[in-house]
């Protein structure tokens, strides 16, 4: 008894400091681990209710004095065109901030700057390529259009064309390469380091070799012009790819067209999208004239395209020209003008190889200076589609919109001046593999905006006409959707990473 009594009453302060070393050594561990054994539950952080959109940037190429040339000869003394610039915001986010600014290339100096969503500005009369930045909320918002205008001289006519974001690889379909058709590649860079790309050509035989068209430097914040004129021997249709070796650019063309040594029109051809099984040329205009499509197949396979118009009163498979064959590594065309009836319309092709296209269109019209214009395979819009120049007091305007795909879509566009007031609003019903259209008719200058439904395949554009006077001109503008280099996702921070 008295044994039991003594180990208790020695024994039970040691338990005591053994528990308490215990739970000392318990918590130590738990500290030194970072709280991995008794970590609290973490509260996630909200998502930011803006997402972050950053900066992009865009080139609007105005032709220096020699620059496409109708006569191909510099120095010529004709007068030029005037050339404008027109910059636009799209309402996109009230209450966020952002600019859009636009400098000549090689300049840090804006000429151009708009600081309210929905609103625009305009350069009237531009002398030099223009760079286009948006920062903020403009950054995705923001749009730019080059024009120009004349009645006589080597620029009779309308030349119109989108300003154009750099990228690594372009595509330019029936580009003209003889003396009577002349293109000219305006390269641009708009970033601090030189650039460097090949030119691949295509053309009606196969490959085309052509001396020069590797390593073309294009040096930080220029542009440098290349001459297709007489690269190749190679008659019939020609196309060119261009691929970024190193830095980025935007590509323009610029083309010229004579008739027995007169002007028969100017225009800048736009980059087609890339190859691809199943493409869209939006916008071909209406009215008499040529429509030549012309496709490009760069893959070692010969390609089998399937054609189809689709028109206002829906698709239809143009007579002689239901089926284009493509050999490989080539390009090859097809007129449409039997098919399309003088309608407005967009050409749909479905092909077993990827392809790539555009439509040469031109004008007609007694007594007067034919002109032309080349409407370039598109990508569908996102969300929304816009034009930075809508009307304009050099000629009418009509949108055409085509839906490519096998369901009816429902769209709206709405008419701005470029102080963001609203000057007409309208919903269009396109039906399956079909086109609408809308004559314009607001005081220029205005802006439009097409709103599209998420995941629809509507394409389209605007086709500018001279319908009196001494030019026939005809011009088209994609519409283009700024918001397709997609805002940055939400973010949610974890506290525990990195513990």
């Amino acid at each position: 008894m008295s044994d039991q009594s003594s180990w208790g009453v020695g024994r039970r302060p040691r338990l005591r400091r053994l528990l308490v070393l215990g739970l000392a050594l318990l918590a130590l561990l738990v500290v030194v681990g970072g709280g991995s054994l008794l970590q609290p539950q973490q509260t996630a952080a909200p998502p930011t209710r803006v997402p972050s959109v950053g900066r992009t940037s865009s080139i609007c190429t105005v032709p220096s004095a020699t620059t496409g040339s109708a006569s191909g000869t510099q120095g010529d003394d004709q007068p030029r065109a005037t050339t404008s610039v027109t910059a636009v915001t799209t309402r996109q986010d009230p209450g966020r901030e952002g600019t859009l600014t636009g400098s000549a290339l090689d300049s840090e100096e804006s000429q151009l700057e708009v600081t309210q969503q929905g609103h625009g500005a305009q350069i009237v009369s531009a002398k030099a390529s223009v760079l286009l930045e948006g920062i903020g909320v403009m950054a995705t918002a923001s749009s730019g259009v080059v024009f120009s205008a004349a009645t006589s001289g080597i620029d009779a006519g309308l030349t119109a064309a989108p300003c154009l974001p750099p990228g690594t690889q372009h595509w330019f379909t029936g580009i003209g390469t003889g003396d009577a058709d002349r293109t000219e590649l305006i390269l641009s860079n708009p970033d601090d380091a030189q650039a460097e790309v090949d030119l691949r050509y295509y053309g009606r035989l196969g490959r085309v070799v052509v001396a020069g068209g590797q390593g073309i430097v294009v040096e930080a914040h220029a542009s440098r012009t290349v001459s297709l004129s007489g690269v190749t021997a190679t008659d019939g249709p020609f196309s060119v790819e261009i691929q970024a070796s190193e830095g980025r650019v935007s590509a323009v063309g610029r083309r010229a067209r004579t008739d027995n040594l007169k002007p028969a029109g100017v225009d800048w051809q736009l980059p087609a999208t890339g190859p691809a099984t199943a493409v869209v040329v939006p916008s071909i205009p209406e009215d008499e004239g040529t429509r030549e499509l012309v496709v490009a197949n760069p893959g070692t396979d010969r390609a089998t395209v399937q054609v189809q118009i689709l028109g206002l009163q829906g698709p239809l498979a143009p007579a002689g020209a239901e089926t284009l064959e493509v050999a490989p590594e080539s390009t090859a065309s097809v007129d449409l003008a039997p098919g399309l009836l003088g309608e407005a319309g967009a050409v749909k092709l479905t092909s077993d190889q990827p392809v790539t296209a555009s439509v040469v269109s031109t004008s007609k019209r007694a007594a007067a200076t034919p002109d032309f214009a080349v409407q370039s395979a598109a990508p569908p819009l996102v969300r929304t589609g816009v034009s930075a120049l809508a009307t304009t007091n050099a000629g009418s305007t009509e949108l055409v919109l085509s839906n490519s795909a096998d369901t009816d879509t429902q769209v709206s566009f709405e008419v701005f001046n470029l102080d963001g007031v609203s000057l007409r609003t309208d919903d269009v019903l396109i039906a399956a593999n079909s086109t609408a259209t809308r004559r314009i008719t607001s005081q220029a200058p205005s802006y439009l905006a097409v709103k599209v439904p998420d995941g629809s395949s509507v394409v389209g554009g605007l086709v500018l006409t001279q319908r009196d006077g001494g030019a026939a001109g005809l011009a088209t503008i994609p519409l283009t959707s700024p918001d397709l280099a997609s805002r940055a996702p939400s973010t949610v921070p974890d506290p525990s990473v990195g513990r």
